[in-house]
């Protein structure tokens, strides 16, 4: 008998449930720790500290691998994956991510975390989902609150799991390509894979009836709200090479973003090192945040994306951006200072091991102190985002407009160069490589638009493993864990 164990956050105490199976075609995506309702269900203000609970597991030590302290590690693992992340002596993540030893292995741990964690995530929500059904109905705006974000979750993390596991969304296919089995209740049946078009649909139904019930919520960065749930929105269609909704979405989002306050970093701002960027801007529009009290140790995103923070992952192999991904920045573009082209500039230790374009972007609030602000979504990502699809779309001047209006806070003698088409779209795709570096999203762009892997003269091909990767090689889809495809084959009993 398998056990497929998987530990949950809700807040009441677990008990262990066997699963059974008698199907080959179905795969095992709950959970094997069951956790009891009860006194969870028996009011809203409960599910509320539940859905907090699954908020704080964004940042989490669970998975037993110090590079995948949750979301933050699974964000800059997606990237070393790409073409833009590179270093040099250190080993962590060398084979797994920066190799991809781990996306054709279905025993890799490296791999198998990304499937259980994720749904771990979405059993969860489904279990909120559910509680606000049975919950007395005492707040109806808490009531929207609780399930608009739990929908949320559920639709994020399908979407993550539909882009490592199953082959891209092609715009105008049918899609019936095998994706993953979409969980919509916390059951403990085996499911089985849903086609990537209807992951899509169900991904999309999720975020237009979260979209609905947040309406008017804004609780602080720390949640999902209504500009949140649009901003994701904006993802998926731009996943799904839908560039006018994605325009629509993105827009709306920044709109929600800065009624309630939002701004685009710029000046100083900049170099605010990402730790404390929810206390020292305003960009932030949903992100963690680890107290110094809460540390994670090694876990910590700063404890590998940082450049001073005192881990032989870092002393060893501070990260870099792809050579040719720097030079695309005009000598004005503030975001240079976010590198070190010559490898030359002070860091804490002299032991540190110097490399050319070594990162600068992100930076741990002490040499001893790894905690710090993550932001999983940020202003700057809808206005790119927002850019890149009406250049898509064939919508040349607003494209020009939004791209203008993000690109002069990070180049203040930002003049649009007239590009259209093609060539207006590689523009804000080099400035969207430059901001959103370290923070999860290469490896998904290239995926989406069909596009090879090209790393730069930085890279060293016999510690990379690899200079260039053809667009839907072997890799783009991951392995789904071989403990998930194996369950099948056993029929056992409960327990």
């Amino acid at each position: 008998m398998r056990y497929n164990k998987i530990s949950t956050i809700v807040l009441a105490a677990a008990m262990a449930l066997g699963l059974s199976s008698c199907s080959g075609d179905y795969l095992d995506t709950v959970p094997s720790n069951k956790v009891s309702e009860g006194s969870i269900n028996a009011s809203l203000e409960n599910l509320y500290i539940a859905l907090n609970g699954i908020h704080k597991e964004m940042v989490s030590q669970e998975t037993g691998y110090q590079c995948l302290g949750g979301e933050p590690g699974f964000m800059f693992c997606r990237d070393m994956e790409a073409d833009d992340i590179t270093w040099i002596t250190n080993t962590w993540c060398k084979a797994a991510y920066l190799g991809w030893s781990c996306n054709m292995n279905e025993s890799s741990g490296y791999n198998i975390k990304y499937w259980t964690i994720y749904y771990q995530w979405i059993l969860n929500a489904n279990k909120i989902i559910a509680g606000v059904e049975e919950a007395p109905m005492t707040d109806a705006a808490l009531y929207n609150q609780v399930k608009g974000e739990a929908l949320c979750i559920r639709a994020w993390a399908h979407f993550n799991l539909v882009q490592l596991y199953a082959k891209r969304y092609a715009a105008g296919g049918n899609n019936t390509q095998d994706g993953i089995p979409y969980r919509l209740t916390a059951v403990t049946e085996e499911q089985a894979r849903n086609s990537v078009e209807e992951v899509y649909q169900l991904i999309n139904a999720d975020l237009d009836e979260a979209c609905k019930l947040l309406v008017g919520i804004n609780p602080g960065y720390h949640h999902y709200s209504e500009m949140v749930a649009w901003g994701l929105k904006a993802r998926v269609a731009m996943a799904k090479q839908d560039y006018t909704n994605a325009a629509t979405y993105a827009a709306k989002a920044i709109q929600l973003a800065e009624a309630n306050g939002g701004a685009l970093m710029q000046g100083d701002q900049l170099m605010c090192g990402f730790s404390d960027i929810c206390s020292d801007t305003k960009e932030a529009m949903y992100a963690a945040r680890t107290p110094d009290d809460k540390t994670v140790y090694f876990y910590s995103f700063y404890a590998y994306m940082s450049w001073n923070f005192n881990a032989t992952a870092i002393r060893q192999g501070v990260k870099c951006i792809n050579a040719d991904t720097y030079d695309t920045m005009s000598e004005t573009d503030l975001r240079r200072a976010w590198f070190d082209p010559t490898g030359e500039m002070d860091v804490p230790a002299k032991t540190y091991v110097k490399q050319p374009y070594q990162n600068r972007k992100f930076t741990a609030r002490s040499s001893a102190d790894a905690v710090g602000d993550v932001a999983f979504m940020r202003l700057a990502e809808m206005y790119l985002t927002e850019a890149e699809a009406l250049a898509r779309a064939g919508q040349t001047a607003q494209a020009q407009e939004v791209f203008t209006k993000f690109q002069v806070t990070r180049d203040p003698s930002y003049v649009s160069k007239g590009n259209a088409g093609d060539a207006l779209a590689e523009e804000i795709m080099n400035s969207r490589r430059v901001e959103l570096w370290g923070e999860g999203f290469r490896f998904y762009d290239l995926k989406r638009l069909n596009l090879p892997i090209h790393r730069g003269r930085n890279f060293v091909q016999t510690f990379c493993t690899f200079i260039d990767k053809e667009a839907g090689a072997d890799g783009w889809v991951w392995e789904i864990p071989k403990n998930e495809t194996d369950f099948n084959k056993l029929c056992t009993k409960n327990y």
